[in-house]
């Protein structure tokens, strides 16, 4: 089994690999409109969680690095698009500790660089090697899709308080899960995978996806993890902490949920005391469960694959994910 410091040392590595790609994307000089702002949200660093996905799952069933690389940019690209459309929509001030790009240009030029990093995604994907390349090219397109429909879900249960589990699970697997899903079967796919070691690796990312946007969740309550302190709850947005907490907490609870979501301006202090009435009516708790099952299971399929660094590096992935902080 690999060690954390072996694993921590490979992750920064190919994040190192994807970083030194990433600053190649965007350097024209001309238009400075369009090209700045590119640069500012790919050069703004991040996990890069998912074109590491990309790289270990076609490493995982036998893969080369070099062949994966270009999809594994594409997928930090597309991923980035979506955080800068993500931030205008939900009105964000932060990411990554750094003010976001409507909030430091406007909103015209935010749009712009979101759509222009969409067609820089296809280009790096499109430069992938591959006699399947047709069928990476569905995947992502319909992966597009589907992150599409989650942001749709997201802003039609933002004030509603009639969204189950389920709802919101849906909701989540498309948003989150399903960019996820879309690096390792696409680094499944270059690696040469057969159908089952394919679908144990989606599987995976389902996940890993679902437990990663339960952690954020969480996180949106913490005061130092680099947000916007309580921008969920301020949004009115349906969480799971939210869901929870509307059917399983008390009368009381409910009631002063109910009427602190339903101010005009929600202040820091409001969330401080959401956050009260979440940890009394055991809704955190819930929720670090439900991201501990998720990982429980994601361990489990994993266990199918062939031994290899790359498969323990998946599962070292996992525990990162119970870890973090931001």
């Amino acid at each position: 089994m690999a060690t954390m410091s072996s694993f921590q040392e490979r992750m920064e590595n190919y994040r190192g690999i994807i970083n030194e790609r990433l600053h190649g994307v965007a350097n024209k000089p001309n238009p400075t409109s369009f090209y700045e702002p590119v640069r500012y949200v790919l050069e703004a660093g991040g996990k890069r969680i998912r074109p590491i996905l990309v790289i270990l799952s076609c490493q995982a069933v036998g893969g080369k690095l070099e062949s994966c690389l270009d999809a594994a940019v594409a997928v930090e690209i597309l991923h980035n698009f979506t955080l800068v459309h993500d931030d205008i929509m939900d009105r964000d001030d932060l990411r990554r500790s750094r003010m976001t790009v409507h909030k430091k240009w406007d909103e015209a030029t935010a749009i712009l660089a979101g759509d222009g990093l969409v067609a820089l995604a296809y280009h790096y994907l499109l430069k992938t090697e591959h006699v399947d390349l047709k069928e990476i090219a569905d995947i992502f397109t319909d992966g597009i899709i589907d992150v599409c429909e989650g942001q749709a879900l997201d802003k039609e249960y933002e004030g509603r308080f009639d969204i189950g589990l389920n709802q919101y699970l849906e909701m989540i697997e498309k948003k989150t899960a399903r960019l996820l899903m879309i690096a390792s079967e696409i680094g499944a796919i270059i690696g040469g995978a057969n159908q089952n070691e394919r679908a144990i690796l989606v599987e995976y990312s389902r996940q890993l996806g679902n437990a990663f946007q339960i952690q954020d969740d969480l996180l949106d309550m913490e005061t130092t993890s680099g947000k916007t302190f309580g921008s969920d709850i301020k949004r009115k947005k349906r969480t799971l902490l939210l869901v929870h907490a509307f059917e399983h907490a008390n009368a009381s609870i409910r009631e002063t949920l109910w009427q602190i979501i339903h101010q005009p301006d929600i202040t820091d202090a409001d969330v401080m005391k959401v956050r009260d009435l979440l940890d009394a009516c055991g809704t955190l708790r819930f929720a670090g469960q439900q991201v501990q099952l998720r990982i429980d299971q994601a361990k489990q399929l994993l266990r199918e694959l062939p031994t290899s660094e790359a498969r323990n590096d998946l599962m070292q992935l996992l525990d990162w994910i119970l870890m973090r902080k931001s």
